[in-house]
This record gives structure tokens, sequence and C-alpha cells, in this order.
């Protein structure tokens, strides 16, 4: 029996569980800070669940429906899912990371399962177009890519973004959108030759959602009861319940090395303090695009040059209507992402920028000004929020400011201080603003009208769609990755979540990462073979 080590339970971590669960010769274990739902919310969201619609009780709606929260840090306000902060909580992955120039903590979790407890929940594959730069190709990928929406349980629809974004495997029908959603697709539709001329693409969302069990509650973007919703922590959840997942809990890995016995992993008990050597035959590290560079800078030993933090960075966007559509507060519908605009900008596929568009619910009636929250004015806000349309967009990396990554070396069995430092202070990239002149060219088709004024870019590392420090390569030269995620000084050691990718697209994130880490965990077991 071999012994694999696992650090984290993110997505990446759980795309390499699953590849790995293939050998029954593969003694998996995780290790974790591991960071859950408090019990009271726990037991609130679990009341909803098991009980009808008409019986919810009010104290437990008001325990898991908490709207997310403005913070000093970014422009847009951190979410909250059952009521509870903990993705967002520091257990000591913080302590250390600094961010002047405008970046924004936290950026590495300790709740198991990570930020995928909180994500947008959108499923895009990267173009075919972005492996142009990568030692992969998409068609090396699609397999791996499968096996992820499968487990993801991905909805979505057949429409114009299948072109890009082909379908890997056949998703379920997205729940019934909103009215809004609907009139801007059938708009697109009606005038799509004209739209797409301009480069802009609509079509419908493609989420990690079990739609056919959604009841339309509208509690999506606050924490689904019926946990409809994926996150890597249903995956391991049901690996540890099966005994074939070892799961530990409450560890903070501070370094890894590999000597002549193997990879060794230290890590720091936070219950006591104490301090632990694990060994293993292969070691994959999933922490997340900054806490695995973290802890990589910390293990080489030697004081290592300022990184590269390639992001795409996001932006929010209203959008105005000149026909309202009905009021929908207080209706039946769900709340994630419902269609997605793609621009673009080149004609390649590469240079695309994605937009996420929602439908009305109650965190947009929130951010109205406190005098226009008076019931005086309710005609006004059913007025605004008829018209109103909020997307969250992304630019790819190479459009993006850059971050530049420096790590300062500390005492033993601790993580090395990090600083990061957003290089690049321009309010709007030059790749947004073509979007947006391009979608106000759309806009008498769509009746969907940027309101450039009320656009903003969020602070660096805002996204959470970051990574690239040791980026994967065919020829890896200093602190690139070979394809199965090693640096040069290690062979038995593995890179598995976005800190190996070479360049970071606008497009959705979180499905290439899991896929990506199915990929580096799949080929590492043929080598395993071959070498014996």
């Amino acid at each position: 029996m071999r012994s694999v080590l696992i650090i984290g339970s993110g997505p990446a971590a759980a795309g390499a569980a699953l590849a790995l669960l293939k050998d029954p010769e593969i003694s998996i274990t995780i290790v974790d800070l591991g960071l859950r739902l408090e019990k009271g919310n726990e037991e609130a969201r679990d009341r909803l669940a098991s009980g009808d619609e008409s019986s919810w009780s009010a104290d437990d709606l008001e325990t898991v429906q908490h709207q997310p929260v403005s913070v000093n840090e970014g422009r847009l306000p951190q979410k909250r899912t059952f009521g509870s902060d903990y993705p967002f909580r520091d257990l000591g992955q913080q302590v250390g990371l600094r961010t002047p120039g405008g970046t924004t903590p936290p950026v590495v979790s300790a709740a198991f399962g990570g930020f995928s407890n909180v994500w947008g929940a959108q499923t895009m594959p990267f173009s075919r177009a972005t492996f142009d730069t990568w030692p992969i190709s998409l068609q090396e990928l699609e397999p791996h890519y499968a096996v992820a929406l499968a487990e993801m349980n991905v909805s979505g629809e057949d429409d114009a973004l299948g072109t890009l974004f082909p379908h890997i495997i056949p998703p379920e029908p997205l729940p019934p959108v909103s009215e809004r959603t609907r009139v801007t697709l059938d708009a697109f539709e009606k005038d799509r030759d004209r739209v797409e001329s301009l480069g802009i693409t609509v079509g419908h969302a493609r989420l990690a959602l079990r739609s056919s069990g959604c009841t339309r509650c509208g509690l999506c973007m606050t924490g689904c009861p019926h946990q409809l919703i994926y996150s890597s922590s249903q995956t391991f959840d049901r690996l540890i319940a099966s005994g074939r997942v070892t799961y530990r809990s409450g560890l903070l890995v501070t370094s890894v090395a590999e000597d002549d016995l193997g990879p060794l992993v230290r890590a720091k008990n936070l219950h006591d303090g104490t301090v632990e050597t694990i060994r293993a035959d292969r070691v994959f590290l999933g922490c997340g695009g900054l806490g695995t560079t973290r802890l990589v800078l910390g293990s080489l030993g030697t004081p290592a040059p300022p990184l590269d933090l390639l992001e795409s960075v996001q932006f929010l966007l209203p959008a105005a209507s000149v026909r309202p559509v009905t009021d929908l507060r207080g209706a039946r519908d769900f709340t994630l992402n419902q269609f997605n605009m793609v621009y673009d900008d080149t004609g390649t596929g590469l240079d695309l920028v994605q937009v996420h568009f929602y439908p009305n619910n109650p965190a947009m009636e929130r951010e109205f000004p406190q005098i226009v929250q008076h019931s005086a004015f309710r005609t006004l806000r059913t007025a605004v929020l008829g018209r109103l349309s909020v997307g969250l967009g992304y630019l790819p990396s190479w459009a993006s400011p850059k971050i530049t990554v420096r790590a300062r070396s500390v005492g033993a069995d601790a993580l090395p201080e990090i600083d990061l430092e957003r290089r690049d202070s321009t309010l709007w990239p030059p790749m947004l603003r073509r979007f947006v002149s391009a979608m106000a060219k759309a806009a008498p088709a769509l009746d969907l009208w940027p309101v450039a004024p009320m656009i903003s870019v969020s602070k660096a590392t805002k996204s959470y769609h970051f990574g690239g420090t040791f980026p994967l390569s065919d020829a890896p030269r200093g602190l690139e990755t070979d394809r199965l995620g090693r640096l040069e000084r290690w062979n038995r050691i593995h890179l598995i979540d976005a800190s190996t990718f070479p360049s970071v697209p606008a497009t959705t994130f979180t499905l290439t990462i899991m896929a990506n880490a199915h990929r580096i965990a799949t080929e590492s077991m043929h080598l395993e073979r071959s070498e014996r």
C-alpha cells in the first residue's frame, strides 16, 4: 500500500482525491485546517432542509439568511454562508500576510471545502485558445473536465455560448429563469448577428447546481438549505464516510521537503501547539493559489526572488433597461448568476471578458442610499429594481493590474511573511474600456445599458481568481513546474491548484482547477506504475 498526502480540502484537493481513488493500492490522507460551520447555524440549515417551506421558522431563516457584509478592504461586500463568515476566518494561515497598496485579505481559507463554500458556482471550461500557451491541450484536459463536471452536477442550456465553450457532458436544465433574463436572452437571439459583430455573445449561466432539486426559495446567495450548490466539502464528506479517505483537521502545514526516503511534511497542531513530521510516498499541495505559494516559498530553504501573481481582476457592472420587468421582490426565483455575457476582444477566442449577471435579490435593494430605504421611496425603488441588472465581470490576467509577491523568512515551523503589492493603479484597464464601449453599442438591441459611472474595479485579490506563481512549462526553469506540477528540486511533491496556471483567463476558474488537479494526480499514478 502506497501512502499519499493531500494538503487542503478545496476543489483542487477534491480533484486529486477523485483520481487517486481509482487505485485501491493507494492510502489517501487529507491534512487540513478544517474549520466548519458553527453547530447552531448547521442545525438551523438542516431544520429548513427537512421541513416544508410553509413551516419554516422565522428564527431559522434569520440565522441563515445574512446578506453580504461590507468590509474595509474591498468595494464588494463579503459573502456569508448560512449566516457565518467561517470560510474567511483566520486560524493562522493569514498571519504574516501583508497586503499594502490596496490588496485585499483574506486570501487563504481555513474552511473545510475552502472558498467553494461561498463561490458563485459558475462552471465553464477555459476556451480552446487559452491552452495555446499552456503545456497541455484542451483535448488532454477534456476527460478530466468531464469527471469534475459530473461530480459538480452541472446545470445549463444549449445556446450561443456553446461555440466558444462546448458542453463536455450533457448538463441538467437550469431552473426557470427570471423575466429579465428571458427578455435579454430573447433580445440577443432576435438580433444575434448584430450583437455578435460587436464581439459580444450572451447565453445562460452554467452552474454547479443540482437543479432538479431546486425549489426556487431564493436563498442561493446566502446558502442553499438543501445544499444543491456544489462545495468540495460534499465530495470529502462522502469519501470520509466511505472509509476510503482519512481526514486530519486542525493541522497547519508549515513546510514540505523531500529527502532520500521521500516527501515529508511539517505541520503544527492548532489544538496543542505541537509540531509533527508526516511522511508519505507522494504529496499533493492544494492550499489555493496563495496558500500553496506561501508554503512553497517557505520550504525552498533559500531566499526566493519576487514572483508575479496572476489575477483575473473583478469588476462590478450595473446595467439599466428602458423597459421594466415585474417586481421580483417576494417572487420565487433562484438567485445565482442566470445569464453570461462574453466579449471577444480580438476575435480569437483568447482575449475574453466575461460578466455574470444576477437577478434581483435582497442584497441589491440594501445597496440603495439610506434615504431611499425609507418606505416613502418604495415606488422609486420598485421602478429602479425593475430596470436594474447587476453583473460581476472579469478580465484575463494579462489585461489586469499586476501583483508582486515578496517573501521574507521567519523562524522554523512557521510560514514565511508575505507582502503583496499591486503594481498598476489604473482605474479602468484598457480592455475594460473596450468592452464597455462594445456593450454600449449592443445596448439598443439588448436593452441592457452599462451604467458607466457606477462601474468599479475591485482591489487586488478580491476576485479570488489568482495563481500562476509556479507556472506549468514544457521545459521548466527556475520556479516553473513540469506538467505534473513539480519544481525541479522535487520528484514526489506536486502543486495541484491555480499556483501552476500559466495564465488566468476571465472565464470561470474553479472547474479548471479541479480538472487540472485530477489530471496531475492521474498522470502521477501512471508514472508510479512505470517506475515499478
